[in-house]
């Protein structure tokens, strides 16, 4: 089964916004305290999958049960 929950790392009061806010592997670390029988899909800027990668891997994700792409942007110089 898939789930989603959204959660929004910035959201502001303006924003009515009712849903999780912070940082998603927070959330999902706190949703699933055991990752030992799940599969991990994320894509995110490096910062963002080094902090999931470690919070994930402490609560016994395998790691060929993670799956990821790491981006980052070129500067603007190398941009055609």
């Amino acid at each position: 089964h898939f789930r989603y929950t959204p959660v929004l790392s910035e959201a502001k009061p303006e924003d009515d916004w009712t849903g999780r806010t912070g940082f998603v592997h927070t959330a999902v670390a706190a949703d699933y305290p055991d990752l030992s029988s799940h599969e991990v899909y994320m894509s995110g800027p490096p910062p963002m999958i080094e902090a999931a990668k470690s919070a994930f891997f402490a609560q016994n994700l395998a790691s060929e049960h993670l799956f990821y792409d790491s981006f980052d942007f070129a500067p603007d110089s190398q941009r055609p």
